[in-house]
């Protein structure tokens, strides 16, 4: 019997789960509400991982990022088929130096034809100079992680209290958050030749800033920790990026923490002070409502530094860190209208504006990607990987060769190539583990949601 695809409306694929999960679960709260036919999955899932063909039809795929043609093979895989594509775009804020035609971030291929998430005005703008995208595909509809910071949803996140009771972290004593926008500090040369491909050879540079920063801003850490042990430093890395040099940290000092785990929203509403760089979480501590400094013992490399950063006051050297952690603060490092500029800010929820825009692309026609379009985005593959594919879709070859590669008795040598594809595979995306997540837990965060928001409607 064949087996049919399920259909679906809407299929969200995500990638940090931290950045991404709870902000999708909120617009899956709203789109099911609505009636609609909602699935998050992965971007490494187990399941698209190893599908040859279709286990879903969307009739709109979200994706993390949609640059080129790359990025959506990379979403798509073979496991899901789709008519329409909304991106995101959690990377809303780029470097200067991506703000020029051609580059990366501006978009080539299919990355020009779907539909675009812009959190603000500045980003629509950067848009249609930089990428020339049509107008009527850029929706700007604000950042849905910040609906989480608005009253309604506050109750969402853990009380300061369960937070530290499960971090065992001390509740008598001021808890500082570093939210780390530094890639890890061993990343391999293949990592490095890889990010200068997509931004350039001065990116090697920009990753020296980012090393030589966060090696002073934890010698500064380690003496406040040492100095005052009435403080407690909570080093969050970036998603993705724990470094070994932080953890060495950790382990001499008792009040210096590394914790990945949970949003950096959660962290932030549980701290008494924000600290962050050349990164945006400075305006999640704004409409948190908390005090955010920003650290920069050293100039960041040309064309790298945030515009919205460019504008804020930093602190340049230990004495302003120390007296900034023991102090009364001072004024936000970053005005009111520079943010607005940047996030639509409206009494509206931003999952609310994202959900009629999407119900718009779901119904609208004209959203659809062309048969062209489609068939467009997939590297060439070689006439035996062809072959092989076809034949893999159909399902007596496709069971006979599942219960090939489970029979250790089997030897043959494309079997053998086989199984070693897929163990490449399996390490590749080691990575992943902590990322992936199950219906379950989906369900257990939609449920939470609902909790605050239906006894508010």
């Amino acid at each position: 019997m064949k087996r049919q695809a399920e259909e679906v409306d809407f299929l969200m694929i995500y990638e940090h789960k931290v950045r991404e999960l709870e902000n999708l679960c909120l617009i899956k709260y709203e789109l099911e509400r609505r009636g609609y036919k909602v699935v998050i999955k992965h971007i490494e899932d187990e399941e698209a991982l190893d599908a040859v063909k279709p286990i879903y039809h969307a009739k709109v795929v979200t994706t993390m990022a949609c640059y080129q043609n790359a990025s959506l093979e990379w979403h798509a895989k073979d496991f899901v088929s789709f008519d329409k594509v909304i991106d995101m775009q959690w990377e809303n804020i780029v470097y200067p130096k991506d703000e020029r035609a051609g580059v990366f971030k501006n978009y080539t291929g299919i990355g020009r034809e779907v539909v675009r998430v812009s959190w603000g005005e500045a980003n629509k703008r950067r848009l249609l100079k930089a990428a020339h995208m049509d107008e009527r595909n850029i929706k700007v509809v604000g950042h849905v992680g910040m609906d989480f910071l608005r009253s309604s949803l506050r109750g969402y996140y853990m009380s300061r209290e369960a937070l530290f009771k499960q971090y065992g972290l001390p509740m008598d004593k001021k808890v500082l958050l570093f939210a780390s926008p530094f890639y890890a500090d061993n990343l391999t040369e293949q990592y490095i030749a890889g990010m200068c491909k997509r931004h350039g050879d001065d990116w090697r540079d920009y990753y020296a800033f980012m090393m030589q920063s966060e090696k002073t801003i934890l010698e500064w850490m380690e003496k406040l920790c040492n100095d005052r042990d009435d403080i407690v430093v909570i080093y969050r890395p970036h998603p993705g990026h724990i470094g070994k040099h932080m953890s060495e940290v950790a382990e001499r000092c008792p009040n210096f923490k590394v914790i990945s785990e949970k949003s950096v929203k959660q962290w932030i509403l549980a701290s008494d002070i924000i600290y962050t760089g050349n990164s945006s979480t400075i305006v999640e501590a704004f409409f948190a409502d908390k005090m955010c400094y920003l650290l920069f013992p050293y100039e960041v490399t040309d064309g790298y530094e945030l515009k919205l950063i460019s504008k804020g006051e930093k602190i340049r050297s230990y004495e302003q860190f120390y007296q900034s952690a023991v102090g009364q603060g001072g004024p936000f490092p970053i005005s009111r209208e520079a943010i607005n500029d940047i996030y639509l800010v409206d009494d509206v929820p931003s999952y609310v504006k994202f959900a009629d825009m999407a119900e718009e692309v779901l119904r609208d026609s004209s959203y659809a990607l062309t048969r062209e379009q489609l068939g467009s985005y997939r590297k060439k593959q070689p006439v035996g990987v062809k072959i092989q594919k076809m034949l893999q879709k159909q399902d007596w070859f496709y069971d006979r060769y599942r219960k090939m590669l489970a029979d250790e008795n089997c030897h043959n040598k494309w079997i053998e190539k086989q199984r070693a594809l897929r163990r490449q595979k399996a390490e590749r995306n080691k990575r992943f583990v902590i990322e992936s997540t199950n219906e379950q837990e989906i369900a257990a965060i939609v449920q939470k949601i609902a909790a605050q928001l239906d006894e508010k409607r």
